[in-house]
């Protein structure tokens, strides 16, 4: 075994395990937990779909993120069991679930203000109880990020970093990609909202402006501090959002 493999096993190939074998289990528990189909009709078909776009993704995430400074690295560290790896995730955790929680309670108060003018189909916060709540904010925490921020952005980032004739990724580039992916994360929402009836001019106006504020935070802290980080601030909105108004009422 040459000296460079056990750099690639923590930084690439176990990273890319986790954050894929997580995203599978979420999704397909929380699938299971919303559908009416028996959870043998949706296994197969969902596993291999869900597969299809979060492997690719995690992979060129990590490879292309290797390169420019984005991707996993306080993942990566843990892993290998680096010294002070637990004190720096738990620091950049800590500092992603308050910025998190704070967006979520900004949503929250904006939504009950607004009440009047939203969209009568738009499902009330917390409608999936508090176990659905919890088990839709650990989902879409994590596969969303691996989605949108690990793939996505980082794709965006190294091809701008690229097509600009940089060698590092620039902070212009870094929030060009950042508010790119953002609007990105806007937009895949909207499908649920039409699904919902409530695709309004409004509805859709608060849809992308809130996803898009969430987008830009996860997007910043996933440049800073990595995914772990991102996943952890998406999270924390969620909860706010899904479980928290279902808890209270």
């Amino acid at each position: 075994m040459t000296r460079q493999d056990p750099q690639k096993v923590y930084s690439f190939w176990l990273p890319l395990l986790v954050l894929v074998s997580l995203t599978l289990v979420t999704q397909l528990v929380t699938v299971a937990f919303t559908s009416d189909k028996s959870f043998a009709e949706i296994f197969l078909p969902s596993a291999i779909a869900l597969l299809l776009v979060s492997a690719p993704l995690a992979a060129l995430g990590l490879l292309l993120g290797s390169r420019i400074g984005l991707g996993a690295p306080l993942l990566s560290a843990l892993l290998a069991r680096s010294p002070g790896a637990l004190r720096q995730l738990m620091r950049a955790t800590a500092l992603a679930t308050g910025i998190g929680l704070l967006i979520g309670l900004f949503l929250w108060l904006l939504r009950l203000a607004t009440l009047d003018w939203l969209p009568s189909e738009l499902p009330d916060l917390g409608h999936r109880g508090v176990i659905g709540g919890l088990l839709v904010s650990i989902s879409a925490a994590i596969g969303e990020e691996v989605w949108v921020r690990l793939g996505a952005m980082t794709i965006l980032a190294r091809l701008l970093v690229r097509v600009l004739g940089q060698h590092d990724l620039t902070p212009r580039i870094a929030w060009a990609a950042i508010t790119i992916s953002a609007f990105a994360f806007g937009l895949i929402h909207l499908p649920q909202l039409a699904a919902a009836g409530a695709a309004t001019s409004i509805g859709i106006t608060a849809t992308m402006l809130g996803n898009a504020l969430v987008g830009v935070a996860c997007g910043w802290l996933f440049w800073k501090h990595g995914i772990i980080s991102a996943i952890a601030a998406h999270f924390a909105v969620d909860v706010v959002l899904h479980a928290m108004p279902a808890l209270l009422s």
